[in-house]
């Protein structure tokens, strides 16, 4: 009877931690302050400053082309066995029309920042942001790897 008990929560316990859980949007932003922080080594001075500029900017592309991004590939992937080719069309116009506010946003926030912040912490900051986007698609691979 205890055996069977034991094995009962060593299940539940499994299949409760085992779920598969995205990451937020804040804590993945968190991550990757902790992250390019340390990289570009902000000192405790600058460090607000430079996080005020670089969250405005950041929060404008999550939220106005991120997630319309997203939610048009959703919506996509719901009807893409009845989407006729012109309306596939449509949404790829539309996709690349917020990719290319994205990059637009992000040539802004590097002009407010050099406004501030010399140009080599600004290129070091680009070079954070490639290998944090490098390190956690390799983490997220080596995790789904793990699973099978």
């Amino acid at each position: 009877m205890n055996k069977l008990l034991i094995i009962m929560i060593m299940l539940f316990l499994n299949s409760s931690f085992g779920q598969k859980r995205k990451m937020s949007f804040e804590r993945l932003k968190a991550l990757k302050m902790s992250y390019i922080t340390e990289k570009i080594g902000l000192n405790a001075a600058d460090e607000p400053l430079f996080w005020e500029i670089y969250d405005r900017y950041e929060m404008r592309i999550y939220v106005d082309c991120r997630k319309k991004i997203k939610n048009l590939r959703r919506t996509y992937m719901k009807s893409r066995d009845s989407i006729s080719n012109n309306e596939a069309l449509e949404v790829i116009q539309k996709i690349n029309e917020l990719e290319q506010y994205a990059l637009r946003l992000k040539e802004e926030r590097d002009k407010s920042l050099l406004k501030k912040f010399s140009a080599n912490l600004i290129l070091e900051m680009h070079r954070a942001e490639y290998h944090f986007n490098r390190d956690m698609v390799y983490k997220m691979k080596k995790k789904d790897d793990f699973k099978k």
